[in-house]
């Protein structure tokens, strides 16, 4: 058993095992929100930002995910991340567009698992615009991460891996047959992934919500996504409006889900050039909305972890267990 990929998903979840992750790692998504063009936006208007946002989601969440950039540093020197919230820490370079996310998987430069490690982090994320029938691509992609995962458990690391269907051009993702290969590939690329000895998958919600037969067929594929892992799985928010977010997070939670990293769906309303009054009710409004995506979780998931009795931690752990631990 690697007890520090145990202890760090312990810290990263409620204490009935449960990870309900706010996600504020956005990167230029984030300064856009300030003023279309980034360039206008001074690098501490957005650190300022993110810290007071940090402060309320903090309250509410059992773990943030912090970038680099603007968070995370700043987030652990000021105390704004308390040390009984967890942290996950992305690993990936991640570039924004007006068109959307660079598509290219790239690690960020002179950015390890072991300075992650180093600074105390609860565990890495890894984001991947993943689509399995561009086999070249997905080939090179889950070397990567097969890589990482190595990586990640030499510092017992926990590694949460966000795989992102995406359309081809002349994909349209409203029509009916488009939806369902979405659908069958946010399940398929989860079990890919988990098969690589990821710790955590953070996924697309498998379907939509617009009529009950959507939700009934949403539902049915995170059934099958649920079966066909052997490994934790939580809901991404992907934009989502909140009260849809919280429909899809009843469902998966149903299906076996473990938790969320939620972003927008809860902040989005709370960030930008707001008058004093409206930006406080936002992020009051925040910590509302994690509580009630907890409340959902707590009534219908799966806690992550499976407890150990105490007579298998006596034969897994024999006196001078820690002699050869790690080696």
């Amino acid at each position: 058993m690697q007890l520090g990929n145990v202890r760090r998903l312990t810290r990263l979840a409620t204490t009935d095992g449960f990870l309900c992750i706010a996600a504020m790692d956005h990167p230029e998504n984030y300064v856009a929100l300030f003023d279309k063009d980034i360039s206008r936006v001074p690098h501490e208007t957005v650190v300022r930002s993110k810290l007071e946002l940090a402060t309320e989601l903090a309250r509410h969440a059992s773990g943030l995910l912090l970038d680099p950039v603007w968070s995370l540093g700043q987030a652990i020197a000021t105390h704004t991340l308390p040390g009984t919230v967890g942290l996950i820490v992305p690993i990936e370079q991640l570039r924004y567009t007006p068109q959307g996310f660079d598509l290219e998987t790239k690690l960020r430069p002179k950015w390890t698992p072991e300075k992650i490690a180093a600074i105390g982090a609860d565990g890495v994320k890894l984001y991947l615009s993943y689509r399995a029938d561009i086999a070249d691509v997905a080939a090179e992609q889950r070397k990567l991460v097969a890589d990482l995962v190595s990586a990640c458990r030499a510092q017992q690391l926990p590694l949460i891996v966000e795989p992102i269907w995406y359309p081809l051009p002349g994909e349209d993702p409203t029509e009916p047959a488009v939806r369902r290969q979405r659908a069958a590939a946010i399940v398929s690329s989860a079990a890919e992934f988990g098969l690589l000895g990821v710790d955590v998958l953070k996924v697309q919600f498998p379907g939509s919500v617009g009529s009950e037969a959507e939700r009934a067929s949403a539902a049915a594929a995170a059934r099958d996504l649920d079966g066909g892992v052997n490994v934790p799985w939580v809901l991404l928010s992907e934009g989502a409006g909140f009260d849809d977010f919280a429909v899809q997070m009843e469902i998966a939670a149903r299906a076996g889900a473990s938790g969320y990293i939620a972003g927008r769906a809860v902040w989005g309303d709370a960030v930008g050039n707001l008058p004093e009054g409206e930006r406080r009710r936002g992020l009051a409004r925040a910590g509302e909305r994690l509580n009630t995506l907890t409340a959902i979780v707590r009534a219908n998931g799966r806690p992550w972890r499976e407890a150990v009795s105490v007579d298998s931690a006596i034969a897994m752990f024999p006196p001078g267990w820690y002699e050869t631990f790690g080696a």
